[in-house]
């Protein structure tokens, strides 16, 4: 079964996502923070992220940066409200596999997930 651990401070949008992945055959593991959410991503070693990126304590961008450096290869699609064009740009260079807008809209959603095969 495949892992997917969710990144983001906001209850709300963690279990919007869980419940967008209800129908899948996946573990989901959530994180609350950027601190917790790198601890996990250690841990845990999940197939695939769903990654907030303005969050307290450790951003997505230093999750990105961290994971591009340690060269995990663990595929992460972004999520958040930031959809300025040098952010997108920014998770895009640091190896994001795909970036949703907040709200997320499911067609889009089943579309970026498809970077892990479920």
């Amino acid at each position: 079964m495949k892992k997917i651990l969710i990144v983001d401070d906001a209850p709300d949008s963690r279990l919007i996502l869980k419940s967008m992945l209800k129908n899948y055959d996946v573990n989901v593991v959530e994180a609350k923070d950027g601190v917790e959410g790198w601890r996990k991503i250690v841990s845990e070693q999940p197939d695939l992220v769903l990654l907030d990126l303005h969050m307290p304590h450790k951003d997505g961008f230093s999750i990105l940066e961290d994971l591009e450096e340690e060269w995990m290869g663990i595929p992460v699609v972004v999520v958040s409200g930031d959809t300025e064009e040098e952010t997108v740009s920014a998770c895009e260079y640091y190896g994001a596999k795909a970036f949703l807008k907040k709200p997320v809209v499911l067609e889009e959603f089943k579309e970026a997930i498809k970077v892990l095969p479920l």
